[in-house]
């Protein structure tokens, strides 16, 4: 019985320490500043799929890093890695990372030529 305890003690240990790592490492927008801000780029590379869509924009003689929204929140939007390529002239609107010397943004809507595909409808 002793030896039962002990391992589901550690069992239990293993699976809270997995999910604090988890949601530690999905950071939300707590990282992001407050202040709205936007971004128009050329599109250099692209990633879709978890744990964000991403976008690398070459802007102002800069690579910035800017986090789309979750691959289903994306497809919700009706935003597919079709809509983009390499290429292509876009605008991110959102929030820029809080640390100035990064160059990153979470993005809220996205402009691609004439269409606005908002990705977190719920927020300002």
């Amino acid at each position: 019985m002793r030896l039962f305890c002990k391992t589901v003690s550690l069992t239990l240990g293993l699976i809270l320490a997995t999910l604090s790592a988890t949601a530690l490492a999905h950071h939300g927008w707590s990282t992001y500043t407050g202040n709205e801000f936007s971004l128009t780029g050329v599109i250099v590379e692209e990633h879709f799929g978890n744990p964000h869509d991403r976008l690398t924009l070459e802007a102002d003689g800069q690579q910035w890093n800017v986090v789309l929204s979750t691959p289903d929140r994306s497809r919700r939007a009706d935003f597919r890695d079709s809509d983009v390529q390499v290429g292509d002239t876009v605008t991110a609107y959102g929030h820029r990372h809080a640390d100035g010397d990064t160059y990153e943004m979470k993005t809220e809507r996205l402009k691609v030529g004439g269409h606005l595909y908002d990705l977190y409808p719920n927020r300002t």
